[in-house]
C-alpha cells in the first residue's frame, strides 16, 4: 500500500454554500464575553445564524 491518505487530503476543495436569499454563506469566529462563538452570515443580506444550515 502506498500510504494512507487523510480525510482532509481527499476533499476536492471548499464548497460554496448559498443562502435562501441567493447570497453566499460565510463563517467567522467572534470572541465575546470570554468565549469563542462561530457565526454564519449571508454576504448578500447580512443575516446571521449559529449554523450555515439555518440560512439555507
Amino acid at each position: 500500500m502506498a500510504g494512507a491518505i487523510s480525510k482532509n487530503a481527499r476533499r476536492e476543495g471548499e464548497k460554496i454554500l448559498t443562502s435562501r436569499w441567493g447570497g453566499q454563506i460565510k463563517t467567522k469566529s467572534v470572541f465575546e464575553n470570554g468565549k469563542l462563538h462561530h457565526i454564519a452570515y449571508c454576504v448578500k443580506t447580512g443575516n446571521t445564524a449559529r449554523k450555515p444550515k439555518d440560512l439555507m
